[in-house]
């Protein structure tokens, strides 16, 4: 479907973007206005794009990336759209430019592409899981019937689908993002998270991407494989010289990152947390509680796992972050550490600190981290970056002030 020819049928565009926390944003449009809004833009109040970090700029323009133009539904199609200020310029907190020329910015593989696993839960209209199933479970339920209703409407507006499944938690999904490059990537990631809460919505169910809904249940991760094409991993699986250095890289600016792959207060209740939930930098080829992975597959199977997302992050940041720290690691021809294949999965943060680097155990430690890399700064936009942590700063601090349940519970009556 292309801009020119494309919108036989259609009746509304909807015009999508995301804000700098990765939330998604729409304006809709008729679909006899969309010439217009290709040549000029569609005007917006841009004082809203960041919620809780509001800003003074107000009169703000979205433009269509044509190429990106899919029918979501009947009747209604849906366009990536970049953030312009008035006067045509693009904005520099669009966080989709960040990604946009990171290949070839920071040199990495030619041909490189990106895939991904997304994790969710679907919930009833109590707020509880919409079932007690459990990993890979095949059993015909309502959640299965949105899951590949999910998989269908991707598939049809040109999204790959390896495949999509019960995760190990009661009502909580996965679905396989196939490989794409980077930037096309983000924008599928956007996309499906879009059509998750809409098909969850119409069979009456919701779906949330915390990182952790639950405390006595499994998080949910984005799991992102990275695929050189031949340049990172050799024909057998192996990491070449050039993915040893990729690899050490991701993993020498892990703290900075962990900002941009678990960007909310929630995202620490996932990491640290079980068996395959990361808590310390290390990769690992079988070990599924290592930060990255390089497991045994072959041929189009074969990646660079980074497993520390979760499915609150901006893919656009995330996946520029991943590539900076990896073209850090080429550069300075960064060496790999060892493999750690022993349980390190919520591993005691006493005996980490000694044998291995800990993750953040915060989002106010990884903030910290982020804007002391300078590795990391140097790849946003500093009005970018700053608007990120400004707005995640402050997330932080309402969590500080609020007095939750279980400090009722545990000190109301102890004095």
């Amino acid at each position: 479907m292309t801009a020119t020819a494309g919108l036989e049928g259609v009746t509304w565009v909807r015009l999508s973007f995301v804000d700098v926390r990765g939330v998604s944003n729409s304006v809709i449009v008729p679909s006899d206005r969309f010439d217009t809004v290709l040549r000029h833009g569609q005007p917006f109040d841009g004082s809203a794009l960041e919620g809780r970090v509001r800003t003074l700029e107000s009169d703000m323009l979205v433009r269509p990336v044509p190429s990106t133009l899919v029918r979501i539904a009947p009747g209604i199609a849906r366009v990536v759209c970049t953030i312009h200020r008035p006067d045509g310029t693009r904005w520099s907190a669009d966080s989709r430019q960040a990604l946009e020329s990171a290949p070839e910015h920071f040199s990495l593989p030619e041909r490189m592409t990106v895939s991904a696993e997304l994790e969710w839960y679907l919930l009833d209209g109590s707020g509880n899981p919409v079932d007690n199933a459990g990993y890979f479970d095949e059993s015909e339920s309502t959640g299965g019937v949105v899951v590949r209703g999910v998989a269908d409407q991707l598939l049809a507006s040109g999204i790959p689908v390896d495949a999509c499944h019960h995760e190990a938690g009661p009502g909580q999904y996965e679905i396989d993002i196939g490989a794409l490059p980077p930037l096309e990537l983000a924008d599928a990631l956007v996309l499906a998270k879009q059509v998750i809460r809409e098909r969850a919505s119409d069979a009456g169910l919701r779906a949330t991407f915390m990182a952790r809904p639950f405390a006595e249940l499994p998080g949910s991760g984005l799991h992102v494989h990275q695929h050189g094409n031949g340049e990172l991993l050799d024909d057998d699986g192996n990491l070449t010289a050039e993915g040893s250095c990729f690899v050490a890289g991701q993993l020498a600016h892990a703290q900075g990152l962990c900002a941009l792959a678990a960007p909310t207060v929630n995202s620490y209740k996932r990491l640290h947390s079980g068996p395959e939930a990361p808590a310390v930098v290390v990769w690992a080829h079988a070990n599924r509680a290592a930060l990255m992975r390089v497991s045994s597959y072959r041929g189009a199977d074969a990646s660079i796992e980074y497993r520390g997302a979760d499915p609150s992050t901006n893919p656009y940041l995330l996946l520029a972050g991943l590539f900076a720290a990896a073209a850090d690691g080429l550069d300075r021809k960064l060496p790999l550490p060892s493999p750690t294949e022993e349980a390190v999965g919520g591993f005691d943060p006493v005996i980490s600190e000694v044998r291995f680097a800990p993750l953040p155990r915060s989002l106010d430690e990884a903030l910290d981290a982020l804007v002391s890399d300078d590795v990391l700064l140097d790849a946003f936009d500093g009005e970018l970056l700053n608007r990120f942590v400004d707005a995640r700063r402050a997330e932080a601090e309402d969590f500080r002030a609020y007095v939750t349940g279980w400090e009722r519970d545990h000190y109301l009556d102890e004095a």
